[in-house]
């Protein structure tokens, strides 16, 4: 099955009836950053098969967008001076990890430059429980076992998919994904580590980098898969 749509367009109200508060569209978007890629909202590339069987994976529809109405970037930086309260500001300048002593998001150049691809993706909400306590590497076995699954070529996020997908759904419901797990993204630092996104418990969302070699029960992947436009 292709998970693709070929036939006329899914609507918006169809995608509802299928994932209810799990499809984040142009009203969420507009709501909480304002702005939504308008040529990209009516059309749903998905077939009602596919979103049951995303639905199935524990995915979720999310619209992105790449600017807000004002022209401004989406980027993490952006996205944190917009919504400061949402994250964990204790580490957002300085914070140890594996490959230094002093880190941050801030400090990173694709935090000021990366954004969403504009248009509609599905994505687990969560991490793959097969995911968890391996390798960066090791854990590619377990998304080419969501790939099977989905019916699609889903991939690993990028860092600023994994915040904005999650700062998008906390400000939509008041719900915090990914409160206790982490999902490591495919954005590398400058010194070769990985990016990751999670822990958002009331405290704030914390960005985090590890190296490939780190494994935790908590560090996963949550898969996404968007059709290029």
């Amino acid at each position: 099955m292709s998970i693709v749509k070929h036939s006329p367009p899914l609507s918006l109200n169809e995608a509802r009836s299928i994932l209810g508060d799990d499809v984040l569209g142009p009203e969420e978007v507009s709501q909480a950053f304002g702005g939504a890629p308008t040529e990209l909202e009516i059309t749903i590339p998905f077939t009602r098969e596919a979103l049951i069987t995303a639905r199935q994976c524990g995915a979720m529809l999310v619209l992105r967008a790449t600017r807000d109405n004002q022209g401004r970037a989406l980027t993490i930086l952006h996205l944190l001076d917009r919504c400061p309260q949402a994250f964990d500001a204790k580490l957002l300048r300085k914070a140890g990890y594996q490959l230094k002593d002093e880190w941050g998001i801030a400090l990173e150049p694709l935090a000021a430059s990366d954004t969403c691809d504009p248009g509609w993706a599905l994505v687990r909400k969560d991490v793959l429980e097969d995911s968890c306590n391996l390798s960066y590497d090791e854990q590619e076995m377990a998304v080419e076992r969501f790939v099977d699954l989905l019916g699609a070529p889903a991939r690993r996020r990028t860092a600023v998919e994994g915040v904005y997908d999650t700062l998008l759904y906390f400000l939509a419901h008041r719900v915090r994904l990914l409160e206790r797990s982490w999902d490591w993204s495919n954005s590398a630092t400058l010194d070769g580590g990985y990016l990751n996104v999670g822990g958002f418990s009331p405290t704030g969302m914390q960005i985090l980098s590890f190296s490939r070699a780190i494994r935790h029960g908590h560090l996963g992947v949550c898969p996404t898969y968007q059709p290029r436009t």
